[in-house]
């Protein structure tokens, strides 16, 4: 399950998405599909749930959408922004 972690702030500025975490003093901005997938792991969701959303949502085929989902997830994982639970 992927999910978001830490004290993260965020806010919708048009389609994107600002973010801060005071405790780590990093910001990070995000364009609309980082805005939306940031939505979906509001509440813990695992890959293919949020691909299949995505895949409907924005014109994108699945193995791409794969690919951008995970490097999306590696790099806000490096800012402590989610966390990924296996079981």
């Amino acid at each position: 399950m992927i999910g978001r972690s830490g004290d993260w702030l965020s806010a919708k500025v048009g389609d994107e998405i600002m973010m801060m975490s005071a405790e780590r003093g990093d910001y990070i901005g995000v364009n609309a599909v980082g805005a939306r997938i940031w939505e979906l792991i509001e509440t813990p969701s695992d890959m293919d749930t949020i691909c299949a959303a995505l895949v409907r949502e924005f014109e994108v085929d699945a193995a791409t959408c794969r690919a951008e989902v995970e490097r999306f997830i590696t790099e806000m994982g490096k800012h402590g922004a989610v966390t990924i639970d296996a079981g």
